[in-house]
């Protein structure tokens, strides 16, 4: 029987701690980090975990800088949910992480159990593992490699690597509870971790709020928390980075290794200055600048640019509705980074400076999407693109959007940007769009995926007729007289292929037209 049931207790307890966290005017929630692994199970069993798991997981994403990450065994990389996910699309990630878990046995779960203790471990801030796994057989034990001397090995080192590094581990064995005596080692784990063994799924939120308690407010004096990007100084500029992934050969051994990205910065043209040669030209010189910096402060990647318009001042109006891009493709190994932006006006010596902290995550193989972005079609008689190459769609030019701004109650065209990675042995991807306001769905749509994934002729055709197998997937939405009421919103695309999903969110703003317009 598959149990819905909710620790209620439990959950309104947690509940009325996170909002007294909102409410509190003077409350600093620190960085929080959870990942959830499944391993092996019944599936009555992992149905059960998986209902408990979203709901906790659920209320941590309520808090600030809390994140939640899925790992699968066999997988090199997580899949990160997010707090505009809905509970059932939640459970549904855990369900299927639960699937994942049955197929594998428990040496497999050792070793993914390793790679979400790495992975967990680069994060700051508190750091909670959910181990959910029935404790396996004395004789089933025993009759695996090395038996039981090399489980209880393994799960030793687990332990120490997980102390060293600040990890509290939550054992969750979903099994019943007068079942089995859970392995020793697993209590091991939990115990010397400074985490807990739950036998009740209905119990797992309690354990949370003790293993991981939510901050209090604390003193006025006490100092406010760090901004999650600064507000742009002098001169506006935006900065962001778009994750995509380097060419894969869809192998499990060697789609491995850091992240690929575009870092892009904007400028609008009209904030530099244009300066009169009185020879009816018009100059514009300045100087674009990206930094990363790794969480010592070091610069671990930098590059530079000085861009120059000298034009007949007839094109000067149409600069100036236009925007200064610089874009160029870097790789960061999994880690915390800080990107910072820097526009220079070389004429008139001004400047303006942004950062954005960046959590970077390994490629992996399997099913990815790229960050998703929000375009615009590039003018080249406005814009200035500064890049090794352009971003375009069907052989047109886009212009990132990086801070997107919409009129309210006017049409407009909503162009989503995003870059599809599939497993080219699966199914086609399913594509979904919501559009969400303060949490709440506002439109819903689902987009056709017209690709084919795998390209035959690469297997069975003669050397003359064997085309190239395309492993990504570039997509454009196109919502044509979008409208909508003033205040902050966000785009969620929801791709999905077989058992696996991935979520992508694109924040936007609708403003009032301003008096007269």
């Amino acid at each position: 029987m598959r149990c819905y049931d909710s620790a209620v207790a439990y959950r309104l307890a947690l509940a009325a701690v996170l909002l007294s966290v909102l409410l509190a005017g003077q409350v600093r929630a620190d960085d929080r980090s959870l990942v959830v692994l499944f391993g092996p199970t019944s599936e009555e069993a992992g149905q059960s975990a998986a209902h408990s798991v979203a709901g906790t997981a659920h209320d941590w994403l309520k808090i600030d800088g809390a994140g939640v990450e899925l790992r699968r065994v066999g997988l090199a990389e997580g899949q990160e949910l997010t707090r505009y996910m809905q509970p059932k699309d939640l459970e549904q990630a855990f369900l299927d992480g639960a699937r994942t878990g049955r197929q594998t046995d428990m040496l497999g779960f050792l070793n993914a159990l390793d790679k979400a203790g790495y992975a967990l471990a680069r994060r700051h801030g508190k750091r909670l593992l959910i181990a959910i796994l029935e404790s396996p057989l004395p004789a089933a034990v025993a009759a695996m490699k090395g038996g039981p001397q090399e489980v209880e090995n393994r799960i030793n080192q687990t332990v120490d690597f997980c102390r060293s590094n600040a990890v509290n581990v939550i054992v969750l064995d979903p099994s019943a509870p007068d079942s089995k005596e859970p392995l020793p080692a697993l209590k091991t784990l939990a115990s010397a971790t400074g985490g807990a063994l739950v036998r009740d799924p209905k119990a797992l939120d309690s354990n949370v709020l003790v293993v991981a308690p939510v901050a209090t407010a604390v003193s006025a004096n006490a100092p406010s928390s760090p901004p999650a990007a600064s507000a742009p100084t002098g001169l506006p500029v935006s900065v962001r980075l778009l994750r995509i992934q380097p060419k894969r050969a869809n192998d499990v051994h060697t789609d491995l290794g850091p992240m690929d990205g575009f870092l892009l910065v904007e400028c609008p043209l009209n904030a530099l200055e244009f300066q009169d040669d009185h020879g009816g030209k018009f100059l514009v010189h300045a100087r674009v600048s990206q930094t990363v910096r790794n969480v010592e402060g070091k610069t671990v990647w930098q590059s530079k640019k000085e861009v120059t318009l000298k034009e007949p001042a007839k094109k000067m109006p149409s600069r100036r509705a236009g925007s200064l891009y610089y874009m160029r493709q870097l790789q960061l190994p999994a880690g915390e980074y800080t990107i910072e932006a820097a526009v220079e006006d070389l004429v008139a010596g001004k400047s303006g400076t942004v950062s954005q902290p960046v959590h970077a995550t390994d490629s992996g193989p399997g099913l990815d999407v790229s960050d998703a972005m929000f375009v615009r079609p590039l003018n080249e008689a406005a814009d200035r693109f500064e890049a090794d190459q352009v971003l375009s769609y069907d052989g047109k030019a886009l212009a990132p959007m990086l801070d997107p701004v919409f009129l309210a109650n006017q049409p407009f065209e909503l162009r989503l940007y995003f870059i599809i990675y599939p497993d080219i042995r699966g199914a086609k991807p399913e594509i979904s769009l919501e559009i969400l306001r303060n949490g709440q769905a506002v439109g819903r749509s689902q987009m056709a995926f017209n690709d084919e994934i795998r390209n035959t002729t690469t297997e069975n055709g003669t050397m003359g007729s064997k085309g190239e197998q395309k492993h990504e997937f570039p997509y454009l939405t196109d919502m044509r007289d979008a409208t909508f009421d003033a205040g902050q919103y966000e785009a969620r695309l929801t791709i999905r292929q077989g058992r696996n999903t991935v979520t992508r969110v694109a924040p936007f703003r609708v403003i009032r037209a301003p008096a007269g317009q």
